[in-house]
């Protein structure tokens, strides 16, 4: 037996995927395709290839065409070395930041309770009661 080989095309709408028609012409297919997602009702389109051999019953899949809505449009940033070093640099300075106020927070938590202590100390020479 023969090799039979037909197209079908699914378009994507609503979240779910769609068989709108199969063609015998793959031209015809990808043609038929083309102008369901210039429509603006469907999200993506994609066109099957399908073949059967009839004497195995092995059925064969491929995709032979796809678009979606949204892609081409806009031309991708391009990112250069200069921009990844520099969010790279920001991490790291952030990190060194919350580690200098650390040691900030530390140095005078600890000035301040050496000052609290020779405080405490003036006032125990002099007799006055001491309040902390």
């Amino acid at each position: 037996m023969a090799k039979n080989v037909y197209f079908e095309i699914y378009f994507f709408k609503g979240g779910v995927w769609f068989l709108d028609s199969v063609h015998d012409d793959k031209n015809m297919a990808i043609h038929q395709g083309r102008m369901l997602i210039a429509s603006p009702h469907h999200m993506a389109i994609s066109v099957i290839e399908e073949s059967d051999d009839g004497v195995t019953d092995n059925t064969m899949s491929k995709i032979i065409y796809k678009e979606k809505k949204g892609e081409g449009d806009e031309k991708p940033k391009k990112r250069t070395k200069e921009k990844v070093k520099h969010k790279k640099m920001k991490g790291k300075e952030l990190k060194k930041k919350k580690v200098n106020l650390m040691l900030l927070v530390i140095s005078f938590g600890s000035v301040g309770l050496g000052l609290l202590a020779r405080l405490a100390l003036l006032m125990a020479e002099f007799g006055e009661p001491v309040i902390i």
